[in-house]
């Protein structure tokens, strides 16, 4: 079954909570975003001894919807254990409150090219009314992170002007979108599980390779990885990709991770908590 048809099943048949899941891990902020006229929920957790005197780097999460819970208990555990150095965390949601809204919404926000046909079939598949899916509206999405929502929080609290972005799936695809089209916002990437092949026909490699042409240098620290129980095209790919990385960018620091007995669905536990471990690994000095 194709990645993304299988987290629709998954989405599909799985019964999520109908109010965001932001408790004790974490504090919640409703964002107005004047771009896209949409509402936008930030679930910010900081570090164990947070210190308005000190710096953090942030680190955003995006699918705060069905991710917020696993997001946010992480980071409380991987700092209570001392495994990361000290981040401010962030959760980027809607404020859908069914499947299908929440799908839709991200399905257009999450994808940089259009795909018509893709948008039309899957609609049908899933049941959406017309006018369905929508694909393509990535970069208008990238600009509220950009214009709204970083300066929201940066404005909130002391941050030191390093960012991170992780995401999973259509958020994988997104990550690596960003990753191209505006280098200079984050200097840590999380793409995991990612809807490359899915995806007009693997587009992400012609963007990237117009993005090497005038770029040798790409000083990022990359996460990758894949469940091994996805398809086989799918995992030879990021491998390709990983080897891709190291030979267009000597100075990118990358690593690929091919999670053991894990699907699309059930290794977003596990890519959340390798994310933030291997990105913000901890500086024993």
């Amino acid at each position: 079954m194709p990645r993304i048809a299988l987290l629709l099943y998954f989405i599909s048949t799985v019964a999520f909570a109908q109010k965001p899941l932001i408790n004790h891990h974490a504090v919640s902020y409703e964002l107005y975003s004047t771009l896209n006229k949409t509402t936008y929920r930030l679930g910010v957790s900081l570090p164990k001894e947070f210190d308005r005197t000190k710096k953090y780097p942030v680190l955003y999460m995006l699918d705060g919807y069905y991710a917020s819970e696993i997001v946010h208990g992480t980071h409380k555990s991987l700092k209570f254990y001392q495994e990361i150095d000290d981040l401010i965390l962030v959760t980027i949601e809607g404020t859908a409150v069914t499947n299908k809204d929440w799908f839709t919404k991200r399905w257009s926000e999450l994808t940089f090219t259009k795909f018509p046909t893709y948008d039309s079939t899957t609609s049908i598949m899933e049941g959406i009314p017309a006018p369905g899916l929508k694909s393509g509206e990535g970069e208008q999405f990238l600009n509220v992170i950009k214009n709204e929502i970083i300066p929201f929080i940066e404005k909130t609290y002391p941050t030191n002007g390093h960012r991170g972005l992780v995401g999973h799936s259509l958020g994988g695809l997104f990550t690596a979108n960003v990753l191209f089209h505006s280098p200079e916002l984050f200097d840590h990437y999380g793409i995991n599980s990612p809807s490359f092949v899915d995806w007009n026909q693997n587009d992400i490699l012609l963007i990237e390779k117009k993005f090497a042409t005038t770029h040798k240098s790409l000083p990022v620290k990359v996460f990758l990885s894949y469940g091994q129980l996805e398809d086989e095209e799918g995992i030879q790919n990021m491998k390709n990709i990983e080897k891709l990385f190291r030979s267009h960018y000597p100075d990118m620091e990358v690593k690929l991770v091919l999670f053991d007995d894990e699907g699309h669905a059930s290794v977003i536990p596990a890519m959340i908590s390798r994310s933030m471990r291997y990105l913000y690994e901890r500086n024993i000095k």
